[in-house]
């Protein structure tokens, strides 16, 4: 059965790819709309191995994507381009698993590799260069350094059969790994004017689909290869809210904390930093006195993204200033 797309009285009929090369092109041409406008892809083939594991032979990607929509939580993608007829058990799926064992196992001097690496294609794209500069407000560099604390995996397909789905799913809750996956599908009317049509995994859940992920992620889960400081901020900080009733709840991406039925804020977990979402605007709660980092962003995007405030802790030392916030906090939405 052929899928056509009925659009103001034209026909547009979906294209097969012959070639993974059409698909890595087609996505490479709309990946600010389908992924962001915040994002630059850098389309390098570029083998990806730890000294751990020796079968790295075929742990090439097909390229990288970093995403800042927020500049505090940049991402940088391994990004695989595949297409649904290629052999899942036999290609796709020890491909990925390749790029999973390197982001598990790969020590900083090989992470800074990639990182140096990537940095030095896109300081040669003066455009860009200056563009993430200006978005960011950071020193690009930096944000490269950030971007590999949360190194994730991408997959962009023709089309996600079944089974591929349920590996896929089965391996993310098995070995605490975040695979994107993005189907992209190419429509042409008789003219040959293009249609683009995509879903992606990844959006940011209302708390009607918050509730769906309850009980599919844990604790441990997110503090999988943190470091001992990120682990004692966490666990000191659940022994000081468990004193005022907060429940909290792990999803994929962040760990919600609750007062009764509201969200009051919540945090992501990265390698070196814990940022926190405060539901407090900035003005509506005093903190001159904390020794903290303290962002108005309510007009980033971040994945609770109706929680106004942000807070960076990278130190244990910092916990206490924290406390004291979500002190504040609790009293003004007693």
């Amino acid at each position: 059965m052929k899928q056509t797309i009925l659009k103001i009285n034209e026909k547009y009929y979906k294209q097969e790819y012959k070639e993974e090369d059409e698909l890595t092109v087609l996505f490479g041409k709309h990946y600010n709309k389908i992924i962001s406008e915040n994002s630059f892809w850098i389309p390098i083939e570029k083998q990806v191995k730890s000294k751990k594991f020796k079968n790295f032979k075929h742990s090439v990607s097909d390229g990288f994507l970093l995403v800042w929509d927020n500049p505090t939580t940049p991402t940088m993608y391994i990004t695989e381009i595949e297409l649904a007829k290629h052999d899942i058990n036999k290609h796709i799926l020890p491909q990925l698993g390749n790029f999973i064992s390197f982001i598990q196992s790969a020590s900083k001097e090989e992470l800074n590799y990639v990182r140096d690496f990537l940095y030095n294609e896109i300081e040669n794209n003066k455009t860009i260069f200056e563009k993430l500069k200006k978005d960011t407000g950071k020193e690009v560099h930096k944000l490269f350094d950030n971007s590999m604390e949360d190194l994730r995996i991408l997959l962009v397909i023709d089309r996600m059969v079944p089974e591929l789905s349920i590996g896929l799913s089965q391996i993310e809750k098995a070995i605490k790994v975040k695979i994107r996956k993005i189907e992209v599908s190419m429509f042409l009317d008789e003219k040959k004017n293009e249609v683009i049509l995509f879903s992606d995994s990844e959006k940011y859940e209302d708390e009607t689909e918050e509730s769906k992920e309850a009980d599919e992620y844990t604790m441990d889960y997110h503090l999988e290869n943190k470091s001992d400081e990120i682990k004692a901020i966490i666990n000191d900080l659940f022994d000081y809210i468990s004193n005022f009733g907060i429940r909290y709840s792990p999803m994929k991406h962040y760990i919600g904390f609750y007062k009764n039925k509201n969200m009051i804020f919540s945090c992501v977990i990265r390698k070196n930093s814990v940022i926190f979402y405060s539901k407090a605007k900035l003005n509506e709660i005093k903190i001159d006195d904390l020794k903290l980092t303290f962002r108005d962003v309510s007009k980033i995007g971040h994945y609770t993204n109706h929680l106004p405030t942000e807070i960076v802790i990278s130190k244990h030392d910092d916990l206490s200033y924290l406390n004291e916030y979500l002190s504040r906090l609790l009293k003004k939405h007693n």
